[in-house]
């Protein structure tokens, strides 16, 4: 695989795109960043949201192999950047469909400068805003070898530009030790202080740390009242997809990156045990 660089990784996407004149029907799951959306809209290409399954909050795979055999590509979302591997799944999808392209999104997961065997014909890092790591814009991708890549012009929007960036990997590795450690720093005192009960499962809590709550907006509306900071997941985008909605019901994401203090992480739990104890 080539290593290829952009400052976003829906800049990557987009080039692969057109340099390879890709047409057809792109399968995604419906709760995904808009801005790649609106990526894949800009390219041409008609898009399918299906929902993500219980199991592990990615794509349905039983309904991505019913659809994989009239599309022309997969995008397959780690979320909340589980950082488990679907090259399982991923020959599946090749055996209902040779042809079909499978772009591994992995934007939410620690970048991994080191990709080689996989079925994936595209795999996508960011180390742009509020990703696992931070350098101030970039995206790292890896493509296929049977697969052309160069960098097409577009006129620059909310989603697309046609900024440069370079990777330096001194400080990748520099920005990721250090992030790793803040992480798990803020991630004991939310795993110490909150219920059990509303924790999401260990392999969710990198990128953020997740609970899952029927108070999501009181505990946004009270955080964000003491100058504290959470977020909820992208809403769904199908009304059809049960399981893309409660995740954006319900589950809130508690900041840990390198902005967010431990002091700011116990008073977050302070907040929310309030919350949640004066049922």
């Amino acid at each position: 695989m080539k290593l290829v660089t952009a400052y976003r990784a829906n800049k990557i996407l987009f080039n692969f795109i057109e340099v390879n004149h890709i047409a057809g029907k792109v399968i995604l799951p419906a709760n995904i960043c808009v801005d790649v959306v609106n990526t894949l809209r800009y390219a041409g290409l008609e898009l399918v949201f299906v929902d993500v399954q219980a199991n592990n909050l990615c794509v349905n795979q039983s309904s991505v192999l019913q659809l994989a055999p009239s599309a022309a590509m997969l995008l397959f979302v780690h979320t909340y950047g589980v950082e488990d591997e679907y090259h399982e799944f991923f020959a599946q999808v090749k055996e209902v469909n040779p042809n079909i392209i499978i772009v591994d999104d992995k934007c939410l997961c620690l970048p991994d400068l080191n990709v080689d065997e996989t079925p994936a014909d595209i795999v996508l890092y960011s180390t742009g805003a509020k990703k696992m790591v931070e350098l101030g814009g970039g995206a790292i991708g890896y493509i296929a070898d049977q697969w052309e890549y160069d960098e097409v012009e577009v006129e620059p929007n909310d989603y697309l530009n046609n900024d440069t960036w370079l990777l330096d990997t001194k400080q990748l590795y520099i920005k990721m030790d250090a992030m790793i450690s803040h992480k798990e720093k803020l991630n004991a005192i939310y795993r110490e202080m909150l219920p059990v009960s509303i924790q999401l499962p260990e392999e969710y809590q990198h990128w953020r740390f997740n609970i899952l709550t029927d108070k999501k907006d009181v505990i946004l509306k009270a955080l964000f009242a003491e100058g504290l900071f959470a977020s909820n997941h992208y809403q769904s985008l199908s009304p059809d997809c049960a399981i893309a909605n409660n995740l954006h019901n319900y589950v809130v994401n508690l900041f840990n990156d390198q902005y967010y203090t431990k002091e700011q992480a116990i008073r977050t739990c302070e907040i929310i045990n309030n919350l949640l104890n004066n049922d």
